[in-house]
Formats: structure tokens, C-alpha cells, sequence
């Protein structure tokens, strides 16, 4: 990289006279300062350019026919990312810039004063160098180093959970079936639905941790909505109105239920967040046949059939310029303490493990739509089909002491269940 303070004392000229106000160096060989691939601007103190090199015509794509003259900040359409002043007067610090083409880049840029004998400013030297793809490597390792320790923590977690989990199971089916009041009841079983599901979760990280793969069974996708739906319309407040819409012959897809319980969830909860006024929750599924020119239209997307499930709301929408991130693993504009950023990855994850594709659409105001593609079974077929999913320890466990407490009806009810050890070990499926 060329050293900036190689030219403070450079001897400075107007090349077109005083009056021309873009001071040049004509000590500077132009030649040898096109080598580089750095690109080297210099702008006057009003912050013209003055001097363009070929590094920086290759970089931003403006010739230095188009960029001379023009403000260098307004130009580049320059962001301050980080900045610092080293001991020499130079700033350092990495800026974001678009490009001619409207291409956002990363560069670490150097600037200083270039000083006349007496030491005043006349123009300013600013050496800018491409780290785009250094920086996004830098940010995949640190992603990745966290990934890291989060799998190496999910094991533990885990089993921990399973452990305070299986009081609750028991203590809310107990509750459950000696309470008369519909109201209650239904929210006892809003509530134990809610805990096996989170015993299905935690067996699911379990398997994550141990590198083992889940079964995938056949199942129709529109029983799976409305069971989430159902979960939902008990627990949202009632200035959120959910709607539905499913086929009676929706194909079936194969699939881990647990996993696009998940992204269903995470969906709906993000819609929830973003309607803070209240507003309609839509979920529709239906069938897709999707043709060559269909499928061009969405990236990734294969011609075939597949089932379609589209989650949309009218809250606030979702930024132009930030919807490109939403599904990076900790993106999140709900501010600290509100959202961990991972719920739209893992629903990234989750539908590309199973071939599928997702889609958002969203205009600021007016809400926004997540669109899932999932392949549909060859042949498709519709109804329903029976589906399978591993059930913890601690499901069976709360399942043992009902059996145990309908044998003594007649006695106390055990409220305070023990806590068994789990060994993460995964039960039958539950047939319930």
C-alpha cells in the first residue's frame, strides 16, 4: 500500500491556475501510481476530486472523466464504519461505499493531509483498499467460533431441560383432568400440548449434538397448521386475528414434524411482534406445480410439485435495506433482551434440509409475506397420513405417574414429581 506520508512534503501546483481550486502534484508519477490496485483519490479541502487512479476506476467503475469534480462522500455514497487516528495524523478505518453499479463494498481507507512548506492543509490524499470479502470471512469465522460453542452447550442444556420438563407435563395433565371450568381447561391443555412439543424440541437437539439424523415420515401439512393455529388463538391477544386457509386435498410432504413445527412457529411469532397494533395473521397452504418458468422465477427452485405454506400479516413490513439479512444467524431488530436473531436462520436451515425454498416479499407499512416451498411426496397424494415423532424421557415420565396416580384416584395428588434422569436417551413414539 502506498504510504501517505511519502507526499507531505510533496511540492504542490494548480494545474489550471489558482482559480481552479484542484490541487495536483506533478512531482507524482501517474504511471507508476496506476500500478497499484489500491485505489488512490485525491480531493481538495472542499472535498472534490482532484485525482483519480486506475485502481479506483477499477474498483467503483466511475472513469476519471466522470469522477473528477464531483464530492467524493456524495460519489461513494460513504458510511463510516469504524475510524481511528494513528500517531502520523493519518485516519484509518473501514468504510462502506457503493460502487457505480450500486454494488455495496467494504474498504479500509487511509487519509491525510497533503501540506504546502508552510504546513497548511492544501488537498487531502485518501488511499482506499477492497476488503469485502476479507471482512465477510472474518464474520463467518466469528459466526461459526459461536456456532461452535453453542453445540457444545446444547447437550447439557438439554438434558437439563428434559429434567425440569417432566414435573410440568405431569403437574399440567393432572390439573388438567380435574379441572371442570372449559376456559381453564383449555388453557391446561394450550399448556400441555405446548410442553410435549418442547419435549420433541429438546430430543431434536439432542440428536443435533450427537450428529444423528431424524426420521422423516409422510404428513399433511395442514393438520400441522392447525394444530399450531390452535396453540396460537389461545395465547395471542384478541386485537390479533389468525386466519386460515388449507385445501381438503393438500399433497403430503415428507418431513420431520418437529422441524416445520419450528419454522411454523417461528413464522407466527415474528408476524405476532411485527403487528403491535393488532392486525390478521393469515396461513395458507396449498399445492404448487411448478414449471420451468415458474420455477426460473424462484431462486433455487426446481421445476416439480411441491406444497406451498405462506405466512403473512399487515404490520409494519420489513426495510428495504435490511430484508437481504433478516435470515443471518443473531439479525434481529428487536433490540437486546428481545430476540436472539436465530429464529429466521434456523427456519432457513430447517427448510433447506428438507429441499425446499422460502421467499419474502414485504413493502414497509403495508406487512410482509414468508413464502415456504416444500417438495411434495411423488406420487402426490392427499389425506392424511400417520405421523411419527420421537418423544423424550420426560414425556414418558409424566405419561408413567398419570398411569400411576389413575390407580390411586383416591389419594393426594402428586403436584411435585421427582426429577428422573434422562441420559438423553429417546422413548417410543407417542401415540397420544
Amino acid at each position: 500500500m502506498l504510504k501517505s506520508s511519502n507526499l507531505n512534503n510533496e511540492k504542490l501546483v494548480w494545474p489550471n491556475g489558482p482559480e481552479s481550486q484542484t490541487p495536483v502534484d506533478t512531482q507524482f508519477d501517474r504511471s507508476l501510481l496506476d500500478q497499484t490496485q489500491d485505489a488512490i483519490i485525491i480531493c481538495d479541502l472542499e472535498e472534490r476530486i482532484a485525482f483519480w487512479n486506475k485502481g479506483a476506476e477499477r474498483l467503483y467503475g466511475w472513469q476519471a472523466s466522470e469522477a473528477i469534480g464531483q464530492n467524493v462522500y456524495a460519489l461513494l455514497a460513504h458510511k463510516r464504519l469504524t475510524e481511528s487516528e494513528e500517531p502520523d495524523g493519518t485516519f484509518v478505518g473501514d468504510m462502506r461505499h457503493s460502487t457505480k453499479d450500486q454494488t455495496e463494498i467494504i474498504v479500509e481507507s487511509r487519509r491525510k493531509f497533503i501540506r504546502d512548506e508552510t504546513g497548511r492543509p492544501k488537498s487531502v490524499l485518501i488511499v482506499n483498499t477492497d476488503v469485502t470479502e476479507k471482512r465477510w470471512l472474518e464474520i463467518q469465522f466469528l459466526r461459526a467460533q459461536r456456532m461452535e460453542t453453542i453445540d457444545r452447550l446444547v447437550g447439557g442444556i438439554a438434558h437439563d431441560l428434559n429434567n425440569v420438563l417432566s414435573p410440568v407435563l405431569f403437574a399440567s395433565s393432572v390439573l388438567e383432568q380435574k379441572c371442570v371450568d372449559p376456559d381453564t381447561k383449555q388453557l391446561l391443555k394450550t399448556l400441555r400440548v405446548n410442553a410435549e412439543h418442547a419435549g420433541r424440541l429438546i430430543t431434536h437437539l439432542l440428536s443435533f449434538a450427537k450428529g444423528i439424523d431424524e426420521e422423516r415420515t409422510s404428513l399433511d401439512l395442514g393438520c400441522l397448521i392447525k394444530e399450531t393455529v390452535e396453540v396460537f388463538s389461545s395465547v395471542f391477544t384478541e386485537s390479533i386475528k389468525i386466519k386460515t386457509v388449507i385445501p381438503t386435498e393438500l399433497w403430503t410432504v415428507r418431513c420431520n414434524a418437529t422441524q416445520l413445527h419450528q419454522v411454523l412457529m417461528n413464522l407466527c411469532l415474528n408476524a405476532r411482534d411485527a403487528m403491535v397494533n393488532g392486525g390478521t395473521l393469515t396461513v395458507q397452504a396449498e399445492n404448487a406445480a411448478l414449471d420451468e418458468i415458474a420455477a426460473s422465477k424462484l431462486p433455487g427452485a426446481k421445476p416439480g410439485n411441491y406444497v406451498q405454506i405462506t405466512v403473512s400479516d399487515n404490520g409494519v413490513g420489513i426495510p428495504a435495506e435490511i430484508i437481504d439479512k433478516i435470515f443471518d444467524a443473531f439479525f434481529t431488530t428487536k433490540g437486546e433482551h428481545m430476540g436472539t436473531g436465530l429464529g429466521l436462520c434456523t427456519v432457513l436451515r430447517i427448510v433447506k434440509a428438507h429441499q425446499g425454498l422460502i421467499n419474502v416479499s414485504s413493502e414497509p407499512g403495508n406487512g410482509a409475506r414468508f413464502t415456504v416451498f416444500l417438495p411434495a411426496e411423488e406420487p402426490a397424494v392427499s389425506g392424511e397420513a400417520d405421523v411419527e415423532s420421537l418423544e423424550l424421557p420426560a414425556v414418558l415420565s409424566y405419561r408413567r405417574k398419570l398411569a400411576f396416580y389413575a390407580e390411586h384416584r383416591k389419594g393426594p395428588i402428586p403436584l411435585r414429581a421427582k426429577r428422573q434422569s434422562a441420559g438423553g436417551q429417546a422413548g417410543p413414539p407417542l401415540k397420544g
